[in-house]
């Protein structure tokens, strides 16, 4: 038999998730503080080679700029006479000279402009315009790395006026690849080394973390369960700080445990207590009958044959009988509550505030499918919504962890039916009579289930779900005029 879900689902909830988020972009939060300080390492150790290395960069144009005035410097000198005295052949000659002796910047082309504009001479690549050379500014650097070229320009002043301008086309293509697989290389070993000094950061830091997690964790889960200690081993690889924090809370633990411990028994002291004064209080009541019903007794065993005397002593173990059932019934109307509120469909739904506690502590989910009418019902709400609790008490108790517990109500014909759902291992039907489904101190056993039953004139049974599970289903008369 299938059951199917209901509208209304109870997911007990788990500390520390927001349910708004997607959960694949999130992060325990045991990882959460490594992970980060692991990043902003390795962000600081990226930023700080980058920054470095603009700053290299920069230093390296301006000593190039320097080394290219250094080489105009030497140029002018050889060419000065050649400029003042506006002599072509000298100044190529020197040009030539110039690209015989080349060690170490190596040139492409030399130019030579008189102060007017027009060239005097060139020699090197043809493939260099002079109108590129004319662009060249005078005392600094113009790079050209598409072509590798870095432009330099010196106006040579003579002894009362400009004498010409000189321009030199110098190769720096491999210095520019050099550089480029110097830049690659920094990068590389930059990105290697800044994620192992990240992933040390993150290891050092988690295993530092570690027995905060731990005692976040314990703090965490004592809402759902039982608190536990934290190993003695933690505690001693602590620092003395985290230690004392530690061990405070393992104190917190004993201490919880011992008040539980402490609980349980005052909670046993006082049932046997009341089962004292009970026992005590019908031995009182009834010693008293008994001793009149004895008297008649041993009067009927003496003068049994006597009519009136028989007549008179059974009138008297009459009313002793009835003395005595009197007082019994006196005694369960005491310890026995009454239900006199009819039910409501409120009384189903405080179901689930009811095994909430439950739920959380066994990892279960419950389900509530509540068709009932508004207006109250023909029942008492005291014995209905007691068979129900104790049911899904069962049934979580019954219930694997990450399973799910079902309860669906309706009203069919003068019947108001209920079925229990539980993804249990099944219970077997033929055991329904004094068996118990989970603790005593803390769930009714079947035959008391039974009993509550019984008085509700009601109907149960018990059938094996598809899948696994069980399901129990009540059939309970609605008695219109009935009592509640």
């Amino acid at each position: 038999m299938k059951v199917k879900p209901s509208c209304a689902r109870y997911e007990p909830p788990r500390p520390g998730v927001a349910s708004d988020r997607p959960r694949a972009l999130r992060l325990p939060p045991a990882l959460r503080l490594p992970a980060a300080a692991g990043a902003v390492v390795f962000a600081v150790a990226v930023c700080t080679t980058q920054v470095a290395m603009q700053v290299t960069n920069r230093e390296a144009d301006r000593q190039l700029e320097r080394l290219g005035q250094v080489y105009l410097d030497g140029l002018a000198a050889s060419v000065r006479l050649g400029l003042e005295a506006r002599d072509p052949v000298y100044i190529e000659g020197r040009f030539r000279r110039s690209f015989g002796e080349q060690r170490g910047v190596p040139e492409r082309a030399l130019f030579a402009f008189a102060p007017g504009g027009e060239m005097l001479a060139r020699h090197g690549d043809a493939a260099l315009t002079e109108d590129a050379a004319r662009a060249a500014p005078d005392d600094r650097m113009r790079l050209d790395e598409a072509a590798g070229i870095a432009w330099v320009g010196r106006t040579v002043t003579g002894e009362a006026e400009p004498a010409g301008r000189l321009v030199a086309a110098l190769d720096i293509g491999p210095m520019l690849a050099a550089r480029a697989r110097l830049s690659w290389t920094i990068v590389v070993v930059d990105l290697l080394l800044a994620s192992l000094f990240a992933a040390a950061t993150w290891l050092v830091l988690r295993r530092l973390g570690r027995p905060l997690r731990a005692l976040v964790e314990g703090l965490s889960e004592g809402a759902h369960r039982p608190p536990a200690r934290l190993p003695d081993d933690m505690l001693a690889a602590a620092d003395p700080r985290t230690a004392q924090m530690l061990a405070a809370y393992n104190r917190m633990v004993d201490g919880v445990r011992e008040r539980e411990l402490l609980a349980a028994e005052l909670a046993e002291r006082d049932q046997a207590a009341a089962l004292g004064r009970l026992a005590a209080t019908i031995a009182h009541e009834v010693r008293n009958p008994l001793g009149g019903l004895a008297t008649a007794v041993s009067t009927l065993r003496r003068f049994g044959d006597r009519p009136e005397v028989r007549e008179e002593s059974l009138a008297f173990l009459e009313r002793g009988i009835g003395a005595l059932d009197r007082i019994v019934t006196s005694t369960l109307n005491v310890y026995r509550p009454a239900d006199d509120r009819r039910l409501t469909r409120s009384d189903l739904e405080d179901l689930r505030h009811l095994l909430r506690p439950a739920a959380e502590r066994q990892g279960v989910s419950v389900k509530l499918e509540l068709d009932l009418p508004s207006e109250e019902l023909a029942l008492g709400s005291g014995g209905v919504r007691q068979v129900l609790l104790n049911l899904l008490l069962n049934a979580c108790a019954a219930t694997p962890p990450g399973g799910r517990v079902g309860l669906r109500v309706r009203v069919e014909g003068e019947a108001m039916i209920c079925e229990v759902t539980d993804e249990g291992p099944g219970l077997d039907p033929a055991r329904l009579g004094p068996a118990g489904m989970g603790a005593p101190s803390r769930r009714l056993g079947l035959d008391v289930v039974v009993g509550l039953l019984g008085s509700l004139d009601a109907r149960a049974s018990v059938m094996e779900r598809d899948g696994g599970g069980t399901l129990i289903r009540l059939a309970i008369p609605l008695r219109a005029g009935a009592p509640a």
